[in-house]
């Protein structure tokens, strides 16, 4: 099979186009993206802190035609609905509620999550004992006595509100937290674009600041003990968020855990520096849980 280059990776995933969906759950509107036919083994897909569900519109379709796919805004992100406060509670508990629709999955999907959303995949794997499989991708979790500090910085970044007077010149200000290079150019400005929405006074970024502005940044090291489902933890080889350290002894928590695989070329938000191989490594470890 011809490797494809990113270019047209890209462009082969966008050419499958989702049905965009609105459910509530948990209390809040949420919209969600849902590819493939529902009769298929489930995938669902979490998106990192101040992200969206198209940050995998490159990366789900090609699951197809083997798997169903959704991939969803959490509350205060991309097109859901903003909630008056947020916690990292509310948010799997989205999540849970979600995997446990049988009206959006006919049965538990393998969940996968990048970033803090690997973080809310952690905590609904902890509390569903039967889910097919966890894909952790470039998630953080330490224990309680530097957890805080690392995840401090950040919140403070996403919690300020921006307006710009074009739509050019909020895409043009887009920048990844935390800060890395990518050269691939045409995912960048693919999600820029899909971050900005109008308002009032401008254009502004599609997630919600206060959802960041007081989260109370919390360890869940303990949590990993609870998880039973076949895991797999993914680090990109640069990445400025999970070291390998790190990445090891989350590895050594979870029972269920295999060998970290480790990206190379890939900073912490590896489906942009590298998604064919991110795409590679998910279709392996699916086949070796026989999902």
């Amino acid at each position: 099979m011809k490797k494809l280059t990113v270019a047209e990776l890209f462009e082969q995933g966008l050419c499958l186009l989702p049905k965009q969906k609105r459910v509530e759950l948990a209390g809040v509107g949420l919209n969600i993206l849902e590819w493939g036919n529902s009769d298929r083994p489930g995938l669902l897909f979490i998106h990192g802190g101040a992200a969206h569900a198209n940050w995998w519109r490159f990366i789900a379709p090609h699951f197809l035609p083997d798997y169903h796919c959704i991939a969803a805004d959490l509350s205060g992100h991309g097109d859901s609905a903003r909630r008056p406060s947020y916690t990292s509670d509310l948010w799997r508990e989205e999540m849970l509620a979600l995997v446990n629709d049988r009206s959006i999955f006919q049965s538990k999907p393998t969940v996968i999550g990048h970033s803090m959303g690997g973080l809310i995949a952690i905590r609904v794997a902890a509390q569903v004992q039967d889910l097919p499989g966890l894909i952790i991708i470039d998630s953080a979790v330490r224990p309680p006595d530097n957890n805080a500090v690392k995840r401090r910085r950040g919140h403070e970044l996403l919690g300020k509100r921006r307006v710009y007077d074009s739509r050019q010149l909020a895409q043009k200000r887009f920048r990844l937290v935390p800060p890395q290079p990518c050269k691939n150019e045409v995912l960048l400005e693919y999600i820029a674009a899909e971050s900005i929405k109008e308002c009032d006074d401008g254009w502004t970024w599609k997630y919600d600041p206060e959802a960041f502005r007081n989260l109370q940044a919390s360890s869940i090291f303990v949590e990993l003990k609870e998880v039973s489902a076949p895991t797999l933890i993914i680090r990109g080889q640069d990445s400025r968020i999970l070291d390998e350290e790190t990445a090891d002894n989350m590895q050594s928590e979870i029972r269920t855990a295999e060998d970290v695989v480790e990206i190379a070329g890939a900073f912490h938000h590896v489906m942009l520096d590298q998604p064919a191989a991110l795409i590679e490594e998910i279709r392996s470890a699916l086949k070796r849980w026989d999902v």
